[in-house]
């Protein structure tokens, strides 16, 4: 069945190939931005992006975020900063041409906003392999495994994070056991190891459910057998969701469905859903249409400005991501080569950024801030 497709996140310039933005940092904390010469050189960034068909929403929302925050401050006296996009369609083989493009280009000082999460686990796999010493800042990344790696700065909640912060919520349904969703094998593979190291943590019993590659996602939820667990955890996107809860839906079986970031509820309800089943989205950014912190506010009015789209937590996160990147060039120099701007980006600075504050912790995140909402049985979204 055809699914009708949401509205795409129209990119400043088109979506391959460098777009000359210019960038400007409000307010970094205990950052000293340097003097700029006006004819000094751009500073030059890659953004790697799945474009398969199942990621493209999600990548295209989190590039416009950043496109958003460097097309906001392109009047402002601060660092230029060119964004070249590199898309490929999700295989190994297209990820390594692509890591081999960026470290043949010196120029290209920092890979920012990796997208989505499977892609940017293999890229940092990829750039250890091959020896690429750049920083890798904000990859959409909730996997917690490569943390520790002094060149990545992931700017966002965990999945271990978001998923406490549910269950927190459920605690006094006494979860004990979840079950785990992928729509394919691929995604399992990706992301089962580092899932089952958080479940063991946590002290969770789990049923891995994996669609098979022949096997339409509409289908497996229906036909789901009725002893799996009552919480299950889906981890694909939102197409894949649609499908699997219209099957659920049908199958008549009562579950709550997890599922984190990767999914925005307003994308998913324009997909034509199964209907009267319970799911839970995370955020690990505010409200991008009410929230009360000012850099919300900055970005809707931004978005209204030069994007004719609604606002969405993924283009959020990626204008934030924007913007946190802009502080840290801002005290790099006039000139910064590729070691230059990974020593400003160990520094690990706090970032406050129009009211929302980047902070790493011990862990290697910048922050653990989650929320959830609601769509209820009764089709209405909660919280």
């Amino acid at each position: 069945m055809t699914l009708p497709c949401p509205s795409r996140r129209r990119l400043l310039g088109g979506t391959v190939g460098a777009a000359a933005l210019t960038l400007f940092a409000t307010d970094a904390t205990a950052l000293a931005p340097l003097a700029r010469p006006p004819d000094a050189p751009a500073v030059q960034m890659t953004q790697i992006m799945d474009m398969s068909p199942s990621q493209q929403a999600l990548s295209r929302d989190y590039a416009t975020g950043f496109r958003l925050a460097f097309a906001e401050s392109t009047a402002k006296a601060g660092p230029r900063i060119e964004l070249k996009s590199i898309e490929v369609d999700g295989s190994d083989a297209a990820l390594q041409e692509a890591i081999r493009k960026v470290k043949a280009d010196s120029s290209q000082v920092a890979m920012i906003g990796t997208v989505g999460e499977g892609l940017a686990l293999a890229s940092l796999k990829q750039a250890e392999k091959n020896g690429l010493e750049i920083a890798h800042v904000a990859p959409w990344l909730a996997d917690s495994r490569f943390d520790g790696q002094v060149n990545l700065f992931a700017l966002f909640a965990s999945r271990e994070d978001q998923i406490r912060y549910v269950l927190k919520g459920f605690a006094t349904m006494g979860v004990s056991e979840l079950g785990i969703v992928y729509p394919n094998a691929a995604h399992e593979a990706a992301l089962q190891p580092g899932t089952a190291q958080i479940l063991e943590r946590l002290k969770l019993k789990a049923r891995v459910l994996t669609a098979t590659q022949e096997s339409d996602l509409e289908s497996f939820g229906r036909h789901l057998d009725a002893k799996v667990p009552y919480f299950l955890l889906f981890m694909g996107s939102a197409i894949e969701l649609s499908l699997f809860t219209r099957g659920l839906s049908k199958r008549g079986m009562q579950r709550y469905v997890v599922c984190l970031s990767d999914v925005d509820a307003n994308t998913f309800l324009q997909l034509a859903p199964g209907t009267a089943v319970p799911i839970v989205f995370t955020r690990v950014v505010p409200d991008p249409r009410d929230g009360k912190v000012a850099v919300v506010r900055a970005y809707k009015s931004a978005l209204q400005r030069y994007f004719d789209e609604d606002p969405s937590p993924t283009s959020l996160a990626g204008y934030l991501g924007g913007r946190y990147a802009a502080s840290v060039v801002a005290s790099a120099g006039s000139t910064p080569g590729r070691a230059r701007v990974l020593s400003e980006f160990k520094r690990r600075v706090a970032t406050n950024i129009d009211g929302w504050r980047f902070d790493f912790a011990a862990d290697g995140r910048a922050s653990s801030y989650v929320s959830q909402t609601l769509l209820n049985s009764n089709g209405s979204l909660v919280g």
